[in-house]
């Protein structure tokens, strides 16, 4: 949170200082997303609220063989996870209409006890285009921590 006040300050000041400050937000190699992730819950919280659910609150159990367990508001859905490339996770959820039909991958950063996933539209070769951008935001349960406002 104080790191967030602070670039928010340097940007009004200076945005070449802020640029500097902001190098340090870099995403999570794969191998440690796969560590850290691997037979834990994500509790998060969506930026926008989801249409279908009318709630911005999720969370996800990542088993040790790839599957998952995603719940949003009434909808579940068993989904698989894995890494790709240096930097992302992808989420596939088969056969089933709620999760859509696609893979989605992001790049997560961690900024104190939270972790920002960002989607492809909000990078750009060197990072988020800003990081206000994220898509959710998540903390794991059972390690403390939060995000800047409570995650429920």
């Amino acid at each position: 949170m104080l790191r967030t006040i602070i670039v928010i300050l340097l940007l009004v000041v200076s945005p070449s200082i802020a640029i500097a400050v902001e190098k340090d937000y870099a995403p999570i190699p794969s191998a440690q997303i796969r560590q850290l992730l691997n037979g834990k819950t994500i509790i998060g919280e969506y930026r926008f609220m989801r249409e279908r659910t009318k709630t911005y609150n999720f969370s996800e159990f990542h088993h040790k063989d790839g599957r998952t367990d995603y719940v949003e508001g009434p909808v579940k859905s068993t989904g698989i996870w894995y890494t790709l490339g240096t930097n992302k996770i992808c989420y596939k959820y088969p056969d089933d209409p709620n999760m859509g039909n696609g893979i989605s991958c992001f790049w997560v950063y961690k900024q104190d006890t939270c972790y920002y996933s960002y989607g492809r539209d909000a990078m750009s070769l060197t990072g988020p285009r800003k990081f206000t951008d994220w898509g959710a935001r998540w903390i794991i349960k059972g390690n403390g921590g939060s995000c800047d406002e409570p995650v429920t």
